[in-house]
């Protein structure tokens, strides 16, 4: 009896030593993971998953690189076998041609440094038997850009508004929004782009070509019949009882809860939530007010010191683009935000985007986003959230072949998109004078 008493005993203690030997393992991993810089584990890392979980960044946001686009193009085109054909203003058709040219533009954005050249080299390579065209509205790093497509060509100082590729010679052009024309040597596979061709949902099209004002590279659709619906404002209410779980979701993107407390202005169309580090204003109407209060926030891209350069970048974009996309369907909208400009100064950047209807931005007296940030903090950040329907008429948007004939000099870029006029947003054809419309 007494040696199945000290059997059981030393059992007991066998497993309570195994334990404590167990939890100490588990303790100096967490303490060795702790030291360790998360920029100095890789993205896809399963440690990097579990150090951003136990010692990340503030409202649940996990960093991440740039895998996630935050900004749709506005135009793409594919030269093969004979074809060129494009695609525009199609959320739809855009996202499922561009996972069909991704490859290539991987390739095309992973060669030499870029260098200055002139319109004559690029003429000359428009003709080009294999080809791809990337437009964006606004400017965007080609930097962040380069990432989204999974390439390597990174240069801060450099700007996009369009990139073309020929095969032919393996000469990438990059266009800023100011005009200027930059070019870099890269090698893609040529057999990529018959595949490619497969699942591209494109019509046919042409450049613009010498013989307008506008950019050569201007693409030119044979047949446009670009039609689009007028839209109206829908009134918004975000403080109505139905609207409980998208504010409280709303609420969270900003990393305040619903049981933050606030206080009410205005016969409660505004309320001013409020925390020791932040306060957010919130109209009932759409209109949202973020601003730290000190040095404290309630949301941050990364912690100070994980991340620096462009990857800093990509993180407060990638932030940004979380927070937009928890807005969007709180509100329950049919719009989805796209980023327009990075403004960034020696301590502060600032990220614009654009809302965007069916693939067509929307256009207003004001941004419709734009996200302030310190490092990894944001300080400040306004967002109109409008909720848009189709009044039943429909227009159809002046042909760029017609646009373009029309240009005069310095309006050397278009773009379709909706402005207030009369009470509704109507569809139209727009120049762009250094970035901006006319």
């Amino acid at each position: 009896m007494r040696g199945a008493e000290r059997s059981a005993g030393n059992t007991a203690k066998n497993i309570a030593l195994i334990v404590l030997a167990v939890l100490m393992a588990v303790l100096c991993a967490a303490n060795w993971l702790a030291g360790v810089s998360a920029a100095s584990l890789g993205s896809d890392n399963p440690l990097r998953r579990v150090h951003d979980r136990l010692f990340g960044g503030a409202a649940g946001y996990e960093i991440r690189s740039s895998g996630v686009s935050a900004a749709s193009p506005a135009q793409l085109a594919l030269g093969a076998s004979g074809e060129f054909v494009g695609v525009q203003y199609s959320t739809t058709d855009v996202d499922a041609s561009l996972g069909a040219v991704r490859s290539i533009w991987t390739q095309a954005l992973s060669g030499d440094a870029l260098m200055e050249t002139d319109e004559q080299t690029l003429a000359g390579e428009l003709g080009a038997e294999r080809k791809v065209l990337l437009r964006y509205h606004g400017a965007l790093p080609l930097s962040v850009v380069s990432g989204w497509m999974g390439g390597t060509l990174a240069d801060d100082r450099i700007k996009v508004e369009t990139l073309f590729y020929s095969a032919d010679s393996g000469t990438l052009f990059v266009r800023t929004p100011d005009g200027a024309l930059y070019l870099s040597h890269a090698e893609a596979d040529r057999g990529a782009f018959d595949r490619a061709l497969e699942d591209f949902h494109g019509t046919d099209c042409t450049f613009a070509g010498a013989d307008t004002n506008v950019y050569p590279e201007t693409l030119l659709f044979e047949g446009e019949n670009l039609t689009l619906p007028v839209l109206k404002n829908e009134a918004l209410d975000l403080f109505a009882a139905q609207s409980g779980t998208g504010l409280a979701n709303l609420l969270g993107a900003f990393g305040f809860s619903a049981y933050t407390d606030f206080y009410s202005e205005q016969n409660d169309t505004v309320r001013v939530f409020v925390d020791d580090a932040s306060t957010l204003r919130l109209a009932k109407t759409g209109l949202m007010q973020y601003a730290t209060a000190g040095d404290q926030s309630t949301v941050t891209a990364f912690e100070s010191g994980e991340v620096t350069g462009s990857a800093a970048l990509d993180a407060q974009i990638d932030c940004a683009r979380v927070i937009l996309d928890t807005v969007l369907r709180a509100g329950e909208t049919d719009t989805h935000a796209s980023l327009y400009a990075v403004n960034e100064t020696e301590h502060r950047t600032t990220l614009v985007f654009l809302q965007l209807y069916s693939g067509v931005p929307v256009l207003g007296s004001t941004d419709f986003a734009a996200f302030e940030f310190e490092g990894g903090v944001l300080r400040a950040a306004t967002v109109n959230l409008q909720r848009f329907a189709a009044t039943g008429e429909n227009r159809i948007v002046l042909p760029a072949k017609q646009a373009a004939a029309s240009a005069s000099a310095g309006e050397r870029s278009m773009m379709a998109a909706y402005r207030e006029e009369n009470g509704v947003y109507a569809p139209s054809r727009f120049y762009l004078k250094d970035g901006k419309t006319d």
